[in-house]
């Protein structure tokens, strides 16, 4: 089969999201409501994001939001993911992608690490060295 010469795709780009995670000081029961009251916090004071719990348990909260970067202003697509990582910690992890195919893994790198300070700084809660 040969493809359309007009250079146009029918099939959508799409950049697969990128994981970063780090680990918290801090029981899991305590960590993940004010990680929320962080992000709901922000997004009441930066128009365009939004952030929603998407599972409430005891094993897992996974948050789902849209993250609308410092530097890049259209939104990129965020999954927060938060678990016990033994006693007195926490893991967490942001997933963020974007389906614009100008945003390179760099820019969600730094999206990430934007949404890493904000929730540390709204929590007051520093990453586990």
């Amino acid at each position: 089969m040969e493809l359309p010469k007009s250079g146009y795709s029918c099939v959508p780009f799409w950049i697969p999201a990128d994981k970063f995670s780090r680990t918290y000081a801090v029981d899991f029961m305590s960590f993940h409501p004010k990680l929320n009251s962080a992000l709901q916090d922000y997004a009441k004071r930066h128009e365009g994001n939004s952030f929603q719990i998407a599972l409430l348990g005891s094993e897992a909260v996974i948050i789902q939001g849209l993250y609308k970067g410092e530097r890049y202003q259209d939104r990129l697509s965020t999954t927060i993911t938060v678990k016990p990582a033994g006693p007195g910690r926490t893991w967490m992890e942001i997933k963020i992608s974007s389906n614009d195919p100008k945003i390179f893994s760099e820019y969600l790198r730094e999206a990430a690490r934007e949404l890493f300070q904000i929730i540390e700084k709204g929590t007051g809660i520093p990453p586990q060295e």
